[in-house]
């Protein structure tokens, strides 16, 4: 004879009677009434009572022991999970992967030693009398020469945008002097729409004698005022009175330029304003192509001339191809092997040899795009050195330059870099070294 199953908490029963729905309901009323009295309380969800007694099955909340304890059990479970929660907030954060900090740091190296290059670059330039507008920037914020507004002075728009993206690129390295560059990238902007003809502020939704008082009213104003007079209009901006709110954008545009223009005047700017400095970018442009970027020199390094390749194509539209700016270095050192530490000591030193070489190039007209491809070409007849070769395409120039023909270090530890971010090309590797037994 078959065994009977064991009764389920909701086991299937034929349709309840109206009489029997009514003590099952009445039952888990008392219940909860009575499980609420010893502190544990139990919701008595009726519409559920409902909907199991009429598919005929009994539910178990009227059993006050079954009840209590599932009561208990939720209690001890919410606890457990309360004191998980609160040693999880108690202990220290994860450590930083020891990858990720290395990471860090070789960016922020990467970064400073191309802030020390332009500031190289702008002392050079200065020196020999062809400053560039960048050069302006970057020596006022040194503070060896402080003519910050000198450097907006009688641009065209194309000067003003290319000075934009060198702004740009400056604030990308440079994070510790984010407002100068802030406030330099907004009176770009605004030397722009000037030049262009296109300011945006007249005869759009201020009349234009409104917006000649406004300007009035903000010139007048230091840099506290300013900074009070923008928090106001900001307010009722957020106010957001439909009628005005287009007039209050323009208000608080020409709040903002008159604020970058207060900060470069008063901390940034002490030359005489009937004086601006003569800016030769056409020959600058020049020189550079054919000398390449000033680079510092550091131990064990040495600075590398490009290749000659021939002359481009026809560029599109008339336009003229440009070359990229680039620095290019090639690390050397001694190699301390048996014979040489036999032969020689550091008082007479074996002769170098090529490590390693470094490039850095930027195309900041191709953040964000695909990245330029790398290529390496035999050097001709000769076994000894071979030609690396950046080809990015329209508007850049191929930029080429010859290398040791040895086998790269193509591990991460071993310092090898291939990587393009925000419009700056990264190439960086070591020779592999071998070592031979007898």
């Amino acid at each position: 004879m078959e065994k009977p199953r064991a009764a389920s908490p909701a086991r299937e029963a034929t349709r309840p009677s109206t009489a029997l729905s009514k003590a099952v309901r009445r039952r888990a009323a008392a219940v909860s009434e009575k499980l609420a009295a010893r502190g544990l309380g139990a919701f008595v969800w009726r519409k559920k009572l409902d909907r199991d007694l009429s598919r005929g099955l009994l539910p178990d909340i009227v059993s006050l022991r079954s009840e209590r304890r599932r009561c208990l059990a939720r209690r001890k479970e919410a606890a457990r999970i309360n004191a998980s929660a609160s040693s999880r907030r108690s202990s220290p954060p994860p450590p930083i992967p020891a990858a990720a900090v290395a990471r860090a740091e070789e960016e922020a190296k990467e970064a400073a030693f191309l802030l020390e290059q332009s500031r190289i670059r702008a002392e050079i330039r200065f020196g020999e009398g062809r400053p560039k507008r960048i050069d302006m920037l970057v020596e006022s914020l040194r503070g060896t020469r402080r003519c910050a507004l000198a450097a907006f002075r009688g641009a065209s728009v194309g000067e003003l945008t290319e000075l934009g993206e060198e702004i740009a690129a400056q604030a990308d390295l440079d994070k510790a002097n984010g407002p100068f560059w802030e406030a330099a990238k907004v009176m770009c902007d605004a030397e722009i729409l000037k030049a262009a003809g296109t300011d945006r502020h007249d005869h759009r939704f201020l009349h234009s004698e409104v917006a000649a008082d406004v300007k009035s009213v903000v010139e007048g104003k230091n840099l506290e005022e300013l900074d009070a007079m923008q928090q106001a209009v900001a307010a009722q901006i957020a106010a957001g009175e439909d009628k005005i709110v287009e007039q209050l954008q323009e208000v608080s545009e020409l709040i903002r330029v008159e604020k970058a223009k207060k900060l470069l005047a008063q901390n940034y700017s002490t030359c005489a304003e009937d004086a601006p400095p003569s800016f030769d970018d056409k020959a600058d442009d020049e020189r550079e192509r054919q000398d390449g970027i000033a680079d510092a020199d550091e131990e064990g390094s040495e600075p590398l001339r490009p290749v000659a390749l021939p002359v481009a194509q026809a560029s599109p539209a008339g336009r003229e191809w440009s070359k990229p700016r680039y620095v290019a270095r090639v690390r050397t050192g001694y190699e301390w092997s048996k014979y040489n530490r036999v032969h020689y000591d550091h008082d007479h030193p074996p002769p170098k040899i090529v490590k390693g070489y470094k490039f850095v190039l930027y195309y900041p007209d191709l953040a964000g795009a695909k990245p330029p491809q790398l290529a390496v070409e035999e050097d001709g007849e000769s076994g000894e050195t071979c030609i690396v070769r950046f080809h990015a395409g329209w508007p850049y120039e191929d930029v080429a330059f010859r290398i040791a023909n040895r086998e790269w270090e193509r591990s991460r530890k071993t310092g090898f870099r291939c990587t393009f971010e925000r419009g700056i090309l990264h190439l960086n590797f070591n020779f592999k070294r071998f070592f031979y037994k007898r």
